[in-house]
């Protein structure tokens, strides 16, 4: 059952959802929404990502993106609201994190132990995306 995003809000909607579609763009301007897990922070979006995926690739060509309460498989709950979107520093995964596994718990928790050893491996580890909603 999809979970409820009848916030009058929708910007409220956005920072609350269990999953949230990001949409990033092409060079050529088509956009490609992805589901995802995202957890709130001072007003902004904190995701995590495989650092070689699309929507990394998209990103360091531009921050222009969208956001939207969704389902887990990306059928759009509420209100699509403009964003831009940055690639956290190494240095800022460890608040990512933190944030993620107080929303999720134990799912996210496993996430970022499989994370660090991958590091303590010297394998490439996650990636992470800061969004912003453009007033």
């Amino acid at each position: 059952m999809p979970e409820s995003t009848t916030s009058a809000d929708p910007r409220t909607a956005i920072l609350k959802a269990q999953y949230v579609a990001l949409t990033t763009y092409r060079l050529d301007g088509r956009a490609v929404v992805t589901p995802v897990w995202a957890a709130a922070r001072d007003g902004r979006l904190l995701i995590f990502s495989n650092p070689v995926a699309g929507k990394m690739k998209r990103l360091n060509n531009s921050s222009r993106a969208s956001v939207a309460p969704c389902t887990w498989n990306g059928t759009l709950t509420g209100a699509q609201l403009p964003a831009t979107a940055r690639i956290l520093a190494p240095d800022e995964l460890a608040g990512m994190w933190g944030a993620l596994v107080k929303k999720y718990g134990l799912q996210a928790g496993a996430f970022r132990l499989y994370d660090r050893v991958r590091g303590l491996l010297r394998m490439q580890v996650s990636a992470g995306i800061e969004v912003s909603l453009t007033p």
